[in-house]
């Protein structure tokens, strides 16, 4: 063998052998919130962190707070957003999920990208002048705007209807016929055809769930007038029960508003990052320690994660840590 043919031999062997050696880059899918929505933002971000930082190749797909549990739970994500409330019940099989526990999930950081609820009408509308109670315990003929099944936004909208006497508890499907019953109509869509139809006065107001500033709110807000409704006390004090907390709306945060200079009285949640029990340690460990070791990076991805705090990520996750991210809590010295 020539000397010229040796060393093509020796090259080719030694470029198999690196191959071989290298790790093969992971894969997988994110479940995050409807496209236009801060979680859909977020998991963006997070997975371009990731695959820079860790190599991790990482698909965003739309999803919700109600449906995410099942999707991590079944193996269809390894990854997705979610609520502390809703991941406790998806837990232990409670109403959202009667019957149907997800003994698999558990949790990688939290504490983090606080959620709102905001619920706005048209600034030029008849329901401007009326309370969220006026509207919805009055069944007035409102054309609403809401996101689709399977959405925390909507599971949320279905505690308010029930809070105001529209059906009873866990009679869902009535709260729903006896408003259309009075004349109202609603419109599923994701936030940017909530926005669309908000715009194009095909809805007269929206119920929603995002982080501040909801871009999609900003959006409508542009196209046209809107006005904040405000949570009342006692609805914010029955929705505690299904573990959420007193907000407010900022003033400001819509200044083309027309009470954007007010600060508005509402109900929020945190995100967690969902896994599966069964995502191996080594992974769990590699994904919550580039995602805070680099907080810097997290914080620009969104405003809503502007004041996380990596040293509270292991917080408030409504359920269990993974091993893999118990891990790293604890080699930091925040998880004792």
């Amino acid at each position: 063998m020539s000397k010229r043919a040796l060393i093509a031999v020796l090259t080719t062997a030694l470029v198999t052998a690196l191959a071989a050696a290298a790790p093969a880059q992971q894969s997988m899918t994110w479940t995050a919130g409807a496209v236009g929505g801060g979680w859909y933002a977020i998991s963006g971000g997070m997975a371009e962190l990731l695959r820079e930082k860790a190599g991790v190749n990482i698909k965003v797909i739309p999803g919700g707070g109600t449906q995410n549990p099942l999707l991590v739970e079944k193996g269809d994500a390894e990854l997705g957003m979610g609520l502390p409330p809703l991941l406790g019940a998806a837990l232990r099989g409670e109403d959202p999920y009667p019957g149907q526990k997800n003994p698999s999930l558990r949790a990688l950081a939290g504490n983090m990208s606080l959620n709102t609820f905001h619920f706005y009408v048209a600034a030029d509308s008849p329901y401007a002048k009326m309370s969220m109670e006026e509207i919805v315990k009055g069944k007035k003929p409102i054309r609403v705007a809401i996101s689709k099944p399977g959405s925390s936004d909507v599971w949320v909208f279905e505690k308010v209807m029930e809070f105001y006497g529209l059906c009873a508890p866990g009679k869902i499907g009535d709260c729903y016929k006896s408003w259309e019953a009075a004349g109202a109509k609603f419109f599923r869509g994701s936030y940017s055809e909530q926005a669309g139809a908000f715009k194009d006065r095909n809805v007269d107001g929206t119920f929603t769930f995002l982080a501040l500033p909801g871009a999609s709110i900003t959006e409508a807000s542009v196209g046209r007038d809107l006005k904040l409704l405000a949570f009342s006390r006692p609805l914010i004090d029955h929705l505690s029960k299904f573990g959420m907390g007193a907000g407010t709306i900022p003033a400001g945060t819509y200044p083309k508003a027309a009470n954007g200079n007010e600060a508005v009285a509402t109900a929020t949640m945190g995100t967690t990052i969902t896994v599966n029990a069964k995502m191996p340690n080594d992974t769990a460990y590699l994904i919550t320690k580039t995602l805070n070791d680099n907080v810097d990076r997290v914080r620009k991805i969104h405003g809503s994660l502007a004041d996380y705090d990596p040293s509270k990520g292991h917080l408030y996750l409504g359920v269990a840590l993974h091993p893999g991210a118990e891990k790293y809590y604890k080699e930091k010295g925040w998880l004792k």
